[in-house]
């Protein structure tokens, strides 16, 4: 399977816990409503948290799934070759919103890395050292890397779909750089 190489030349970037952004390459990324909705119609119920109040579904390990985009896979395969040969799990999940009341964790850190890929419609993200810690525009094929302990904020004003992956357990990712 072909790489990105999202994380070629970014040693730095791990190892010192800044986070980078990027955009997916033109012609790599194609996902829309109607295969995600094919994905959330099949996903097994073991694997899916519904937050209703939020107007929210995770769907976990969606990369493991046939109906999953290639370029899913070929990030989850990716962070497999560069995080998970020290024992780091790679996971990740595909949050949905649905409508205007659609929500998403307020400002918070998290004990992983987390990498985000905006798949469907464009949200406010905020993450912490990046655009002057305001928020910025998130489009389908944007990329986000978030080191564990670093604040950020994802707000839906729309439907929308994003992708997460996230670097688990120990050790830390930047101490391997």
């Amino acid at each position: 399977m072909d790489f990105f190489h999202i994380f070629d030349d970014k040693e730095d970037y791990i190892a010192e816990k800044k986070p980078f952004r990027g955009k997916l390459p033109q012609g790599m990324f194609d996902y829309d409503w109607n295969q995600y909705m094919s994905m959330l119609d099949t996903h097994p119920k073991e694997h899916c948290d519904t937050n209703t109040s939020k107007m929210r579904i995770g769907l976990n390990c969606f990369h493991t799934r046939p109906s999953a985009p290639m370029f899913a896979k070929m990030i989850e395969a990716e962070m497999q070759d560069v995080f998970a040969l020290h024992g780091n799990k790679i996971t990740n999940i595909a949050f949905s919103g649905f409508g205007y009341n659609s929500d998403s964790y307020p400002w918070h850190k998290d004990r992983m890395d987390v990498f985000l890929v905006q798949a469907i419609s464009t949200l406010k993200l905020k993450v912490e050292g990046v655009n002057n810690n305001e928020f910025f525009d998130f489009k389908p094929g944007d990329y986000v890397w978030i080191p564990r302990g670093t604040h950020h904020q994802v707000v839906p004003e729309i439907s929308r779909v994003t992708f997460s992956f996230g670097v688990e357990g120990d050790p830390d990712p930047s101490i391997y750089f």
